[in-house]
């Protein structure tokens, strides 16, 4: 038996002091728990940090194959050009799966680069997409050489080209009043519609004999020209890509100003510099698909701000930079083509 001094403690006197011990044991842990504890505040993400990223090689849901153009809506849904699946697939604000279109999902095995169709509402190699007024969702259809519109839900609306044709269009942008402009990439040109898809006027360099576009390097010509993006005022900035400058025009066509593009690579391959402006903070980001870069540029100068290619530990963000937007808050996303993924950074500012 335990004694404390001279008087020996019963079972019944243990038990009880057993007892007393467990229950100030719990009382002074409960009263640690209920210690204020310290509040811990974290930096706020620095400019390029990633803030959300997803999405894998392959032809499954939430899968790319050399995914080229992006877009945001208004509600912050994403709609990815899933170039060689031939589809547009749409994603949440926090990157889940929603919806895709387009595509025949060749889902047997055979090779998805050859199931294509000319049929409306289905896509061959669609690159540049771009969000409406409306929310209506534009993509150029490259290889059918159209421009095709779809509801958010992804049903088909309309269709429309030029008289003569497109020749591999890469690129589209739409104002806030439903103006549509055309990267016609093969064709030199810039073409613009109005809101139904009426061509309102084309510019570049004209052949004196044919009247067709042709390549130019003087101010208003284009040498392949491929990335576009719009100002509030209505200032069309266009990537022209082979005379390694950006021009910008006027809504109507005329020649405004540019400045030159130091970078951007000779060769085709993984070299379709697409732009996205973010008028709040004035900055227009531009790829580099070859030098896995994207430039941040000051439309106010043309000068360039920074350079986003590398994490803090000297990683390269990207493979092949392609596709790139801006939501309402200034975030900026990025399409890797080569890693077949999505990049949600923080903007620039």
């Amino acid at each position: 038996m335990l004694k404390i001094g001279e008087h020996e403690l019963t079972k019944k006197e243990m038990v009880a002091a057993v007892i007393l011990v467990l229950v100030v044991g719990v009382l002074i842990w409960f009263m640690i728990g209920l210690k204020p504890k310290p509040v811990v505040l974290h930096a706020p993400a620095q400019p390029g940090a990633v803030l959300l990223e997803g999405g894998q090689a392959g032809a499954g849901t939430g899968q790319f194959s050399y995914p080229r153009g992006i877009a945001v809506d208004s509600h912050g849904a994403i709609y990815v050009a899933d170039s060689r699946n031939h589809r547009i697939q749409k994603i949440s604000k926090d990157g889940k799966f929603l919806d895709q279109f387009g595509g025949f999902f060749n889902v047997g095995g055979g090779d998805v680069k050859k199931v294509t169709s000319t049929a409306p509402g289905k896509l061959n190699e669609p690159n540049g997409v771009a969000v409406g007024p409306d929310d209506s969702v534009y993509v150029i259809d490259s290889w059918n050489g159209r421009v095709q519109v779809f509801s958010p839900k992804g049903k088909n609306t309309s269709i429309f080209t030029t008289e003569d044709g497109f020749w591999g269009p890469r690129e589209i942008a739409v104002s806030s009043t439903g103006l549509v402009y055309v990267a016609d990439t093969g064709k030199h040109r810039i073409v613009e519609f109005d809101n139904k898809g009426k061509k309102l006027r084309a510019w570049g360099k004209l052949d004196s004999k044919t009247g067709q576009a042709v390549k130019g390097d003087k101010q208003g010509e284009f040498n392949e020209p491929i990335g576009l993006a719009l100002d509030q005022a209505g200032n069309l900035y266009v990537a022209d890509r082979l005379n390694f400058r950006i021009q910008v025009f006027s809504g109507d066509g005329h020649y405004v100003r540019q400045w030159p593009v130091d970078g951007w690579a000779t060769e085709q391959i993984d070299m379709e510099p697409h732009m996205a402006l973010d008028q709040a903070h004035g900055i227009l980001y531009v790829t580099d698909g070859r030098g896995k870069k994207i430039y941040c540029y000051d439309i106010k100068d043309g000068k360039k701000v920074a350079t986003i290619d590398k994490s803090a530990a000297g990683a390269d963000y990207f493979q092949v930079p392609i596709g790139v937007a801006v939501d309402k808050d200034g975030n900026l996303y990025v399409v890797d083509a080569g890693l077949g993924k999505v990049v949600k950074m923080k903007g620039q500012f």
